[in-house]
C-alpha cells in the first residue's frame, strides 16, 4: 500500500467534502482553510515513514519543513511570522537530512559506478 497516495487521497476527499458543505451552506469553513499546511505535513510524514521503512532517501522532509514553516508563520505560533519562522523549516529539513544519513542503505550500484567509472 502506498501511504502517500492514501494520505493525499484522504486529504482531497476531506477538502472536497468540506468545500461542498460550504457551497451548499451546511457548514461555514471560514478560518479552517488557514490550516492547509497541515496537509503538506501529513503527506510529508507519510512519505518520510515510507522512506525510512525502506531505508532510502526519497523522504518527505522538504514537504514537512515547508508545511511546518507555513503553519507556524501563518498562525504566528511563538510570535513568529513567515519570515522569522523560516529557520524552523530549515532546521526540520536538516534533521531529515541527518536522519537519512544515519538510516539510509547505501546505493550499491552508484557506489560501484563511482569506484569503477571514475578510474
Amino acid at each position: 500500500m502506498n501511504g502517500s497516495k492514501l494520505v493525499f487521497g484522504l486529504l482531497l476527499l476531506l477538502v472536497g467534502i468540506a468545500g461542498f458543505f460550504d457551497a451548499i451552506d451546511w457548514w461555514e469553513i471560514g478560518n479552517l482553510w488557514s490550516w492547509w499546511p497541515v496537509g503538506l505535513i501529513a503527506i510529508g510524514l507519510s512519505n518520510e515513514i515510507s522512506a525510512l521503512r525502506h531505508r532510502n532517501s526519497d523522504g518527505g522532509s522538504v514537504m514537512i519543513a515547508i508545511g511546518v514553516w507555513l503553519l507556524i508563520g501563518t498562525h504566528h505560533f511563538f510570535g513568529l511570522n513567515p519570515r522569522t519562522a523560516f529557520p524552523v523549516g530549515v532546521a526540520i529539513f536538516g534533521l531529515g537530512m541527518l536522519l537519512h544519513a544515519i538510516v539510509d542503505r547505501p546505493n550499491r550500484k552508484k557506489n560501484e559506478e563511482e569506484i569503477h567509472g571514475n578510474s
